[in-house]
Parts: structure tokens; C-alpha cells; sequence
């Protein structure tokens, strides 16, 4: 599927604002926010637009089904990616599972111990 988004020609400029409200409603059944998904889920939809264009091959298909399903990917790749990014925790953070014990608690002297590279020779 082409990847590379090219401003819309009139024919498909016209299909996508004719069919714009099922950003929404994708939006509304999968319980995302507009303000964190929008942009997420809207190229994926204009991409759709252009291959249901330019790839006669998917006119068997409806074009609702391809924009969906199109939406749908592109959440699972965003989500995919967040959970690749370094999770930042703050060390007043209770650490699961302890007695309210913080990752500041876990900072002392005795185990600085365990860092190899603040071992003198």
C-alpha cells in the first residue's frame, strides 16, 4: 500500500469530505480522544482515500471497510511505538508490589555499592 501522501485531486478531495464523518465515528467506537488520535487516524484516512484511487484492485472491497481498517492499523502501529519509548518515572513513585516504599528510598549510599563503575581499583 503507498505510504507517501500527495495532495488530494478534486475526485478524491470530494470523497473524502463526503466520508469524513467516519473519522469521528472510528474515533468515538474505539473510546479515543480527538485531541491525542486526530492526527493519527486522519492520514492513515487520506492515504486510504488516494490508494482507493490509484488501486482499481480494492474497488471490491467498500471503501468504508479499507478507511476502517486503515484507522484501525494506524492505531495499532502508534501504540506499538509508544510502547517502545522510555517510560519515565518519577523517584517519589511508590514502586509496585512494596509498602510505599519509593525509588528514592532505593537511592542510598549502600547500594551505590552495585554499580560497577563507581568501584575504586
Amino acid at each position: 500500500m503507498k505510504t507517501q501522501l500527495r495532495p488530494l485531486s478534486p475526485a478524491e478531495r470530494e470523497v473524502a469530505e463526503r466520508n469524513a464523518y467516519m473519522i469521528s465515528r472510528f474515533l468515538a467506537a474505539n473510546r479515543l480522544p480527538a485531541d491525542g488520535w486526530w492526527d493519527v487516524v486522519v492520514f492513515r484516512y487520506l492515504l486510504t482515500v488516494q490508494n482507493w484511487f490509484t488501486r482499481p484492485e480494492l474497488y471490491k472491497y467498500e471503501f468504508c471497510t479499507l478507511a476502517w481498517q486503515g484507522m484501525r492499523s494506524a492505531v495499532d502501529n502508534e501504540r506499538r511505538k509508544q510502547s517502545r519509548r522510555i517510560q519515565t518515572i518519577s523517584l517519589d513513585e511508590v514502586i509496585p508490589g512494596t509498602e510505599g516504599l519509593t525509588w528514592a528510598d532505593m537511592v542510598t549510599e549502600d547500594n551505590l555499592d552495585y554499580t560497577p563503575y563507581l568501584e575504586v581499583s
